[in-house]
């Protein structure tokens, strides 16, 4: 699946339309889509629900005329809005035909309209459109901003006034329940500011062809993408087949985080793990991660990391024992001491062995100069917004205003893979397209969460996938195990702790390898 550009869109369009696909098959799938999303929303139950549907004078509303219709036809009540007059339309004849209400122009018998509807059904301007939203079109976007009731809304295609191509929105745009992406989801979307709009984003097959997926645009992964990219794990393996995992962080203030991070790249399927941490903190890691095994790391009498000697006892560990995968900086704190041992770390890692680079680690690096030509293997960085900026020493701003150009430029330059967190979380390397993953809910904004990402990222390394492939698999999992822990938490927004999600991991993997994704979906 694809996310593209308005340009990228209508070229698909116009191919399909080359080879002989008529619109109005193209627009019947459309609407017939939207209709079916609309009693999705309605939980199936469709008879006497009050529907106001808002028609544009493009094709965007065209599909809604045409998904009021069918809609109408099974036993809603649809009153039909259209702002811009639509003079002689076969669609809109058919809406009244079928028993719709329809006001044209004159909105003034529409005032009382959106306080009756359940569901409003936005398809007044689709990704053609990018001047300000005025006249009728802003009355009748008003009249529904201003009802006490507040109907759910269905987008169709992109909210009325969001750009497709930036996510910039109109003051009058109205923020999505669903939004109904017809053939492909538009980039828009899945930015920070137009992912506040869309809600759950559901992209639908309307006959487009193979254009539809041809390359164009920026690739969304699915669970079947992900399928593939699982370790094989064969009845004849045992725990050395799945390689060793060592996490490396730890503090007196964070003694959980390298735990965390262990247990995950257990529950990712690590043959091994072990946490090189602060010797004073060991006996405490223990009932935390009582499956890993620990490499105490010696401290001065002041409590810091002895800096030459702690990274001289872990390059002895590299030597006396095949580590497979290195996950460094949760939380182990940024002081200067942890900075020099990160710093002499750095040149006793074996060049073959991959690193992944996430939360302390990643300032401390910012904090050096041309940091990226000490690496030594492969790496794979994993920064949230905040980190990503200090890295690039540039604004949090400008970083969420450009996430994929930005995670892509320097994916390039230091040569690394970069999972760039947050809602719809990038992933980039130096030699591969980027890629989005849909999977993102209010609920993941929890303290160690992102150590449960690390851990499962370094697991899946351990078991010998590419840098690539374990970025875009350790995400992937790790939001449908937050899904799935949500849910069974009964609350998709708030109170999801990294334990609860590093337990379904399992769960999470099984379902990814029979090709399905996360339920209730996220993102379909």
């Amino acid at each position: 699946m694809r996310a593209v550009t308005a340009a990228e869109m209508r070229r698909i369009e116009e191919g399909a339309i080359a080879r002989g696909v008529p619109v109005e098959e193209l627009m019947g799938r459309a609407g017939g889509a939207v209709a079916d999303h609309v009693g999705d929303v309605l939980g199936g139950q469709i008879a006497q629900r009050r529907i106001l549907v808002l028609a544009g004078p493009g094709k965007n509303g065209g599909d809604g005329l045409i998904a009021a219709r069918i809609l109408r036809q099974r036993g809603a009540i649809v009153s039909v809005a259209c702002p811009i007059p639509r003079a002689d339309d076969p669609l809109l004849e058919r809406c009244a035909a079928a028993g719709c209400s329809i006001t044209q122009g004159d909105l003034a018998d529409l005032d009382a309209t959106p306080a009756k509807a359940e569901l409003v059904v936005d398809a007044l301007l689709g990704t053609g459109h990018s001047r300000a939203i005025e006249g009728a079109m802003l009355e009748s976007l008003n009249l529904v901003h201003g009802a006490e009731n507040k109907p759910t809304v269905v987008s169709v295609d992109v909210p009325s006034g969001l750009d497709s191509d930036t996510g910039e929105v109109d003051p009058a745009t109205l923020p999505a329940d669903v939004t109904v992406a017809l053939g492909n989801t538009k980039i828009g979307c899945l930015t920070v500011k137009g992912a506040e709009y869309c809600g759950a984003i559901h992209a639908v097959e309307i006959g487009l062809g193979g254009d539809a997926d041809d390359g164009g645009g920026v690739h969304v992964l699915t669970a079947g993408d992900i399928q593939g990219l699982l370790p094989e794990r064969r009845a004849t393996s045992n725990k050395g087949t799945f390689g060793h995992s060592l996490i490396v962080g730890g503090s007196e203030a964070y003694r959980g985080a390298p735990a965390l991070a262990a247990r995950a790249a257990a529950r990712a399927g690590a043959g091994t793990v072990a946490i090189a941490a602060p010797e004073t903190i060991t006996d405490s890691l223990a009932p935390m991660a009582p499956e890993a095994t620990h490499i105490p790391l010696p401290q001065t009498n002041q409590g810091g990391l002895k800096s030459p000697q702690s990274a001289q006892r872990l390059s002895r560990t590299f030597s006396e024992r095949r580590t497979a995968a290195i996950a460094i900086g949760p939380g182990m704190g940024q002081s200067k001491r942890v900075s020099n041992f990160l710093s002499e770390l750095l040149d006793g890692i074996p060049a073959d062995t991959p690193v992944v680079f996430d939360a302390d680690a990643l300032t401390i690096l910012s904090q050096m100069p041309e940091w990226w030509t000490r690496l030594r293997g492969p790496v794979v960085v994993t920064p949230h917004p905040g980190e990503m900026a200090r890295l690039c020493g540039i604004s949090v701003e400008d970083v969420q205003l450009a996430r994929e150009g930005v995670a892509a430029e320097k994916a390039k330059e230091w040569g690394v893979t970069i999972v760039l967190k947050g809602a719809y979380t990038i992933i980039t390397g130096p030699d591969q397209e980027t890629a989005i993953c849909p999977l993102t809910m209010p609920a993941l904004a929890s303290g160690g969460t992102g150590d449960a990402l690390a851990g499962i990222v370094t697991g899946f390394l351990s078991q010998g996938l590419t840098n690539y492939a374990a970025a875009q698999a350790g995400v992937y999992v790790h939001g449908t195990a937050a899904a799935l822990a949500a849910q069974d938490n009964g609350n998709m927004t708030s109170g999801l702790l990294a334990s609860d999600l590093i337990e379904k991991i399992p769960a999470a993997m099984g379902l990814i390898a029979r090709g399905e994704g996360p339920v209730p979906p996220l993102f379909a």
